[in-house]
């Protein structure tokens, strides 16, 4: 079927949704009933297609022709999550596996796989299936209680919510492995430490577990800095706290860190020109974080300045020399500008990011901060393989995608950061 017989019959389904909206709103009480369980069905009918669709682009290769990776390209093509997209292939390969020849195998899902072509389960109730039975329970059951379960799942999809049904899935994988995984004395246990900033700036939160020889490490070096009680009034908790920031103070002073994107690990604060002639009340962070004029006046006490100040149009000012290799001042101003990887929906610190010449440099390209951009490595591989354009439009990277992805080819910028 050619691309130009698609558009008539995508037309028909629009006109006729169109009388449906039309005469539902005459409909009586049970009628609205019926259309609103109809519209289910027939949402399910385009979640079932949509599956079908990314799993024939994936088999056929067509993300590969255009040099992205699947659940990206669905990202930015649909607007959706990555996390989303994510689930999307992954029921897609799931539920439609091929040989890498390209020839159908038999779904991995059978059930569920029969339940979302009859449209009597979502697209949600197939990715709850599909993460409970490729998690690590369920790899430890017998393949025929496996097969049981996945075929129990998909009925109970029939009557459940996803949200229930997660749970459901839950409980029944923990009767199967009442065991849990085997003990292994030579397993180490794995340290963990998660560190997210708070969304008004004001900081963030650090929580984590330790093994024990990195716990005896760690609190022997808080305990060696930690202040008496006695000194400010504070709980263990906040000189705890207070003690873990001198120490990584004292790490960053003494230059004791690996490079971090070609120099020391350093605070940068981020001072509007505005604000320095009004004499600043606060700064901000290069993590997003924001602080208050003492916490500028303490840093200003003993530390090192780089200036990257900016205009009132959030333009750095000149750093440097027209060069082909970015030169640290200007990878610290693009950094300042752009606050990590400049494409849109992408949170990438600039220590994970490069500097991109938005005009190469054998094409007659400068190495000036309008022409750079600072992306991380997936979106650096986007621009030179995908056909993604990078401009700058008032002071500030926009990115502009191929037609395949938006056929409109709106130019898409992080939001403004204030």
């Amino acid at each position: 079927m050619s691309a130009s017989s698609l558009p008539p019959s995508r037309e028909s389904v629009n006109a006729g949704l169109a009388v449906m909206r039309v005469k539902v709103r005459m409909a009586a009480r049970q009628a609205r009933v019926d259309q609103l369980l109809y519209l289910k069905m027939l949402a399910r009918q385009v979640e079932h297609d949509t599956v079908a669709l990314v799993a024939q682009m994936d088999d056929e290769g067509d993300f590969a022709e255009y040099g992205v990776r699947p659940a990206p390209a669905i990202a930015d093509m649909l607007r959706i999550r990555e996390s989303e997209a994510r689930r999307i292939v992954a029921v897609a390969r799931a539920v439609f596996p091929t040989t890498l020849a390209g020839v159908p195998l038999e779904p991995r899902l059978p059930a569920t796989a029969m339940a979302l072509a009859g449209w009597e389960i979502d697209q949600a109730h197939a990715a709850v299936i599909e993460h409970a039975l490729g998690g690590g329970q369920a790899r430890r059951i017998s393949p025929e209680q496996w097969i049981v379960l996945e075929e129990q799942l998909a009925e109970l999809a029939r009557d459940y919510r996803p949200d229930e049904l997660d749970r459901l899935a839950k409980q029944l994988l923990e009767r199967l492995d009442q065991d849990g995984p085997p003990p292994d004395e030579g397993e180490p246990q794995v340290n963990e430490l998660h560190m997210s900033a708070s969304a008004d700036g004001a900081g963030g939160r650090i929580k984590g577990r330790l093994d024990a020889a990195t716990y005896e490490v760690v609190a022997r070096a808080v305990r060696g800095v930690l202040c008496p009680a006695a000194d400010e009034g504070k709980t263990l908790g906040e000189r705890q706290a207070d003690a873990l920031g001198e120490i990584c103070e004292h790490a960053l002073d003494e230059s004791r860190l690996p490079l971090e994107g070609g120099e020391r690990p350093h605070v940068t604060a981020i001072l509007d020109y505005q604000w320095m002639r009004e004499q600043s009340r606060g700064l901000m962070f290069d993590f997003g974080g924001r602080g208050t004029a003492a916490d500028l006046r303490a840093l200003l006490c003993d530390c090192g300045v780089t200036p990257v100040v900016f205009d009132g149009a959030s333009q750095p000012l000149d750093l440097g020399r027209e060069r082909r290799c970015v030169s640290l001042a200007q990878r610290k101003a693009v950094a300042a500008r752009d606050r990590g990887c400049a494409h849109p929906g992408c949170h990438r610190k600039p220590a994970w990011c490069r500097v991109h010449h938005i005009r190469e440099w054998v094409n007659g390209g400068e190495t000036n901060i309008e022409d750079l951009v600072m992306v991380c490595r997936t979106h650096h591989r986007m621009i030179h393989q995908s056909g993604w354009k990078v401009r700058m439009h008032l002071g500030r990277p926009e990115f502009i995608p191929p037609r395949w992805v938006d056929p409109r080819q709106a130019p898409r910028r992080q939001p403004m950061l204030v």
